[in-house]
C-alpha cells in the first residue's frame, strides 16, 4: 500500500515538472510497485485480494492527495 503511494507520488510530480525520462521512470516505478505486491503474495504474507485492495485503496489515497496539491496550487496560498 506504501510503495503505490510513495511510488505514485513520485509519478505525479515527474509529470508535473516534467522532467526528463519520465516515460522510463515512470515505467520503472510501476514494475517495482508491481513486483512488491507479487512478491508479497509469492512469499505468502498477502492473499492476492489484500493486494489489490491495498492498490485500490492507495490510489484513491493518492488521488485525494494529489487533488488537494492541485487545489492548494490553485488557491497561491504558498506562492
Amino acid at each position: 500500500m506504501i510503495s503505490v503511494f510513495f511510488y505514485g507520488t513520485i509519478i505525479y510530480f515527474l509529470y508535473k515538472y516534467r522532467i526528463k525520462f519520465r516515460t522510463f521512470y515512470t515505467v520503472f516505478l510501476s514494475l517495482i510497485i508491481l513486483f512488491i505486491g507479487v512478491s508479497r503474495i509469492y512469499l505468502g504474507v498477502h492473499y492476492a485480494t489484500d493486494v489489490t485492495g491495498g492498490y485500490f485503496l492507495s490510489i484513491s489515497l493518492l488521488l485525494i492527495v494529489i487533488y488537494i496539491h492541485e487545489w492548494i496550487l490553485k488557491k497561491e496560498w504558498f506562492k
